[in-house]
């Protein structure tokens, strides 16, 4: 396309309306130029390879999700005085929006050869309250021979999928987008034990607190309470630190795939982690020992040993029976030799999901059967230190690997977001064979956390925990005694858990149990720091310990995230159990 300032005395007539021969101040096109809307002139030859057409230049909508409650939306249509477009706006159900009634129905409608104007054509959509979730295809026609779109310029998601919203522009009469539409969200506040270092009873004794916001919504600060009871009787907590932000952990479910990839030059079997001794000479594959073998190896495990040659890499390929297993290759022994057994042990292993949002540092989050303890995701890096102690030392970099690699893998992506993105791990610790095909949970602490892994976007304060206090009576009278027999002791802990009530000399510091108390339930006598003279049947609330623990505070919603989410407040970072 050729757009020039140069000026003829000799106009060149044409019938079409948006071509003119003569400008607004009556300056004469030169021959084979014509003046467009804006005053410009243009090649005759280049309109007519644009066919004479007008441009749509953009369509303005706010394409991001709808709440569930009704709302308005102002669009706009952008282009040449006099380009013509059609638009229709099509949900799920496949019922058209009325332009005139405002409301969606069955029979196809929408807004039929509408003129730009002064550059543009606005309207508004009304949006309808929903019970579900929806979809909204809009679709912008160009008027044909007369009105085309601007340039295509295309935009992709990861998968390859196109990306309609964030493309412009069409190479067609067509230009289509999507609104999606979703019922509210629910966040749920929970207490949480990790490491299950904390017991938490579950059911009806476990408080949880929720917050019910659409995708992308805001919620001024609100109060929640939740609140968590020990599972066994006979043990209670006692706050070790009040809560922050940090101590609230969101994560992912990972899950592992169905067999380690080994790094080059990696040690597979680092220790002997089990010993055995043939019963009975061997020749062949299968191998009887006098140990039970489910306690002397796990399936993958190389074996050494007399008769076995150095170079070779013998595994155990299944545990057979009590006392017998399957090797990988024949074998010749002798009885009574000593077998060893060395577990196989991998850094870096493949994941079928979370590989977009895993970063080095993150911790696998709960205890797992087969995970090595205090497990963190992190770079491989293997080096060899030549020279050392001499001027001419030097680092060399054996085999260097990133944390996390998606091999080139395309993600799932739904709706525009990434669901499911696979690739490989590597964790700081090698892990046993047995970790393949095993579900993780690995995360973070704290409100960025929150906003990479759920997209919630959340502000805590004053938060707070509170053991809920112990009561229990006197059994009987207690005259100037430290000892004082009750009728129920759970809750109530040695050195810790102080006394009041009826009786109780307030004039001095609040007598604390000295012994009685601890891991027993039921009646007992407790022995006090101080004397007291109390009368039977009075009520006791024992302080400092407890077993029931309450956290409270504000939550405000910046961002509700685009799905429901659960944030669990860590009781092992606020309290012990004893």
């Amino acid at each position: 396309m050729s757009y020039h300032n140069t000026p003829s005395p000799t106009p060149t007539p044409t019938s079409n309306p948006t071509q003119n021969v003569v400008n607004a101040l009556e300056r004469v096109a030169p021959a084979g130029y014509h003046y467009m809307p804006d005053g410009t002139l243009m090649l005759d030859s280049d309109h007519e390879e644009e066919g004479g057409a007008m441009e749509i230049h953009s369509f303005e909508l706010d394409l991001t999700s709808l709440p569930a409650i009704s709302e308005t939306r102002l669009f706009s249509v952008t282009g040449d005085d006099g380009a013509t477009f059609s638009l229709e706006i099509k949900n799920e159900d496949n019922h058209y929006y009325n332009f005139i009634t405002r409301s969606f129905q069955a029979t196809k409608t929408g807004l039929n050869n509408k003129v730009i104007s002064g550059g543009f054509f606005q309207r508004s959509i009304i949006f309808p309250a929903v019970t579900d979730n929806d979809q909204y295809d809009i679709f912008l026609f160009a008027q044909p021979v007369t009105t085309k779109h601007a340039k295509y310029n295309e935009v992709r998601f990861g998968d390859g999928s196109i990306d309609i919203n964030s493309t412009t522009g069409s190479n067609s009469l067509l230009l289509t987008k999507v609104i999606y539409q979703y019922t509210n969200n629910t966040l749920t506040l929970t207490p949480f034990a990790a490491q299950d270092t904390v017991e938490i009873r579950p059911g009806v004794t476990l408080v949880t607190d929720t917050v019910s916001i659409a995708e992308g919504g805001e919620a001024a600060k609100q109060a929640f309470s939740i609140s968590c009871d020990v599972a066994t009787d006979s043990k209670c907590y006692r706050i070790i630190k009040q809560p922050t932000h940090n101590d609230v952990v969101a994560f992912k479910s990972l899950i592992i795939g169905s067999a380690p990839v080994k790094i080059p030059g990696e040690n597979e079997y680092p220790a002997v982690t089990g010993t055995g001794d043939t019963d009975g000479s061997v020749s062949g594959t299968s191998v009887t020992i006098a140990e039970a073998v489910a306690d002397s190896m796990a399936v993958g495990d190389k074996v050494t040993g007399t008769g076995i040659a150095a170079a070779s890499n013998v595994t155990v390929v299944s545990l057979d029976s009590t006392n017998v297993f399957t090797a990988s290759e024949s074998l010749t022994i002798d009885s009574g030799i000593t077998l060893s057994f060395s577990n196989r042990m991998n850094y870096r292993w493949p994941i079928t999901n979370q590989a977009h949002v895993i970063e080095p540092g993150m911790k696998i989050i709960t205890n797992a059967t087969n995970l090595t303890a205090d497990t963190t995701v992190a770079d491989y890096l293997d080096t060899t230190t030549i020279f050392a102690g001499t001027e001419q030392e030097e680092v060399l970099v054996n085999v260097s690997l990133p944390a996390i690699d998606t091999l080139g893998l395309k993600p799932v992506i739904t709706r525009g977001d990434i669901t499911t993105q696979a690739g490989t791990v590597i964790f700081d610790k090698q892990q046993k064979l047995a970790l393949a095909g095993d579900t993780l949970r690995i995360g973070g602490y704290g409100q960025k956390e929150i906003k990479r892994l759920y997209g919630w976007e959340v502000v805590f304060s004053d938060l707070k925990i509170e053991l809920t206090p112990v009561t229990t009576t006197t059994t009987g009278a207690v005259s100037n005694s430290t000892s004082v027999p009750v009728a129920e002791r759970i809750g109530i802990l040695d050195d810790v858990s102080t006394v009041s009530g009826i009786g109780i000399d307030a004039s001095v510091v609040a007598p604390t149990v000295d012994t009685g108390a601890g891991a027993v339930t039921g009646a007992g006598t407790l022995v006090l720091t101080a004397a007291q003279t109390l009368e039977s049947g009075i009520t006791l609330a024992f302080a400092n310990a407890g077993t029931r623990a309450t956290i409270t505070g504000n939550i405000e919603i910046l961002k509700a995230g685009p799905y429901g989410a659960e944030l669990n407040f860590d009781v092992e970072k606020l309290l012990s159990i004893t």
